[in-house]
């Protein structure tokens, strides 16, 4: 079967990999900074440590075509999307600006270790793949910073996407945990997810986080898609 943009369905040349060249060129990019782009501040107000870095790749809309990048890459058996779309995530991050931010000045090269969003085991042999760490791996390649398992699932839970925000809340407390959380003392970590909706599992990830090791350096917030969905 030949290779096809996730976008407009164009067939992929050969050095094209994760869209077509015209679909990369025309990505609604996400220009804002910092954790008031994400409905994160329960996240910030239940973190031990101060916000770093809050940054998504390009808006994500499900009623655009650009939304097939994050269905193909989660639902359709497509890991490889999903790291390459981490590695081009990547790419444009080393070519910020530092940034202030509730840690001090920082930039992206500043990031000891990046820890996808966990996914129980359950949920993990059905599809085959966790996307948020393909994402990671694909940012880790292009900045060869370690992609940390230390945050693991251990509880499974319903699907959050027509939850309201009260209600993922409830669902996901206590699915979370850190394991060997002296592995993390004084670093700054970078929690990566596919897409922030409401902010909900990057709130249970940091509260897990801050209950294990509040002595952490900074959290920052990677996503590959910005969603204003408020629910």
């Amino acid at each position: 079967m030949p290779r096809v943009c996730p976008v407009c369905g164009c067939r992929l040349e050969e050095n094209e990999i994760a869209m077509c060249t015209a679909c990369l060129i025309k990505l609604p990019v996400c220009h804002e900074r910092g954790p008031e782009i994400f409905d994160l501040r329960s996240a910030v107000s239940n973190a031990g440590s101060p916000c770093g870095l809050a940054r998504a790749w390009f808006h994500y809309d499900p009623s655009s075509p650009y939304a097939e990048l994050i269905r193909t890459a989660k639902y359709r058996d497509m890991p490889s999307l999903a790291f390459e779309l981490g590695r081009l995530f990547a790419l444009d991050l080393k070519r910020e600006p530092i940034q202030s931010t509730e840690a001090g000045l920082m930039h992206i090269s500043d990031i000891d270790v990046l820890m996808p969003m966990p996914m129980h085991r359950f949920k993990r042999i059905k599809r085959g793949y966790n996307q948020a760490e393909e994402i990671a791996r694909g940012m880790s390649e292009a900045l060869s910073i370690p992609v940390a398992d230390n945050l693991v699932a251990v509880k499974p839970h319903r699907t959050q996407t027509r939850l309201s925000y009260r209600r993922r809340t409830a669902n996901l407390l206590g699915t979370m945990e850190v394991r060997d959380a002296h592995e993390l003392r004084g670093m700054n970590i970078a929690l990566v997810d596919d897409i922030i909706t409401t902010g909900s599992s990057m709130t249970e990830a940091v509260v897990s986080l801050s209950w294990a090791m509040p002595h952490i350096n900074s959290v920052s917030f990677l996503a590959l898609g910005l969603t204003r969905k408020k629910n």
